[in-house]
């Protein structure tokens, strides 16, 4: 889910403009430390009391949108003590930015729409080409390389819906790199999918269509309540078991080679609820609907679960966060500890 810009990536692109396209076959490290077999992995933990408050909530791994934290900060102290791992998120905003570029040049949206609803503008159109990316790629796994606390990369998010499967290609070449400059730490890649009522499934097909298994490791399905009420609405209509949902995700990505035995599944589940973006209300939160969706992930073979999210620029005071809500906070840590039952069950 695309919640802000990436200051660092445009600064790292910026840097690489002038560089040879880098080859996967180019100077590759050590091995480095990758995820664990299991994790509970929270989204944007981006500040040392958002640390503390993660941890308490069963937290060991944090995805971060700005890339890793540089070595010494508070915040990589923070989440050294807390024991909180990271995954780079930076790699999904080359990838958003490269989109973004496609919307507004070679695959705008349909006529229909008055404005590209995938992003306004061309928000860095000096990430246009397949060979920038895997530039500015380099630099950050440069970086990270040196870095034992970054584990992973979240490296695809929110796809504009009318170009589906365009990444496919570069997200092969993004795993090439990754697995060549720093082997051992996976691509994890997302596709997002909708919580509705019972027997609804709010899932497009076509979302799966950048998926292969020469370029993601981990598959991470992040499913949310409707977005856009402008009214109050409870989570209660809504089925967070995900009973017809979660097997439409799995056909779409099964007929396109995914095998949840080899590339494991991360669930992402929803961790914020009520007033967002000062217009919109956004359905749920309550602690037994976050045990449910967790334990509905993990039943349905997910070796990683965790939430969206500690931070969000739609965030506002009345928002239910995992930062302000005892619901939510318990619901995470019961639902932690729910998974690791089944994990440890078989």
């Amino acid at each position: 889910m695309r919640v802000a810009a990436l200051v660092a990536c445009l600064a790292v692109a910026g840097c690489a403009a002038s560089q040879a396209v880098p080859t996967p076959q180019t100077v590759a490290a050590a091995p480095n430390a990758g995820l664990h077999t299991h994790a509970i992995i929270g989204f944007s933990v981006d500040t040392p009391e958002r640390a503390a408050t993660a941890a308490r909530e069963g937290v060991d791994t944090t995805i971060l949108y700005d890339g890793s934290p540089p070595p010494g900060s508070a915040l990589a102290r923070a989440l050294h003590g807390h024991g909180i791992a990271v995954v780079d998120g930076s790699v999904s905003g080359l990838m958003f930015y490269w989109e973004c570029h496609r919307t507004h040049t070679v695959k705008p949206p349909p006529k229909s729409y008055g404005y590209n609803p995938y992003c306004r503008t061309d928000e860095d159109p000096h990430l246009g080409t397949e060979a920038a990316v895997l530039r500015a790629l380099a630099k950050i796994l440069e970086h990270d390389a040196a870095r034992p606390y970054v584990v992973g990369y979240w490296v695809l998010d929110d796809w504009a819906w009318w170009d589906p499967g365009s990444g496919r290609r570069l997200l092969q070449k993004v795993h090439a790199l990754i697995a060549a400059r720093t082997p051992g730490r996976p691509a994890i890649c997302g596709f997002g999918g909708g919580v509705g009522p019972p027997g609804k499934v709010f899932w497009d097909p076509g979302t799966g269509a950048n998926y292969s298994n020469s370029g993601c490791d981990v598959v991470g399905w992040y499913n949310y309540s409707p977005f856009g009420l402008r009214h109050p609405s409870l989570g209660k209509k809504l089925d967070w078991t995900m009973k017809a949902l979660l097997p439409a995700m799995h056909r779409s990505l099964a007929k396109r080679g995914w095998r949840i035995e080899q590339t494991p599944l991360y669930g992402i589940g929803q961790g914020w609820g009520g007033s967002y973006e000062h217009h919109f209300y956004q359905p749920g939160l309550t602690q037994s609907e976050v045990v449910a969706q967790a334990s509905a992930f993990c039943r349905f073979g997910a070796r990683y679960v965790g939430w969206y999210a500690w931070d969000d620029s739609g965030f506002e005071s009345r928002t239910h966060t995992p930062n302000n809500s005892d619901a939510i906070g318990d619901g995470m840590l019961a639902g932690a500890a729910a998974c690791r039952a089944i994990w440890n069950s078989r």
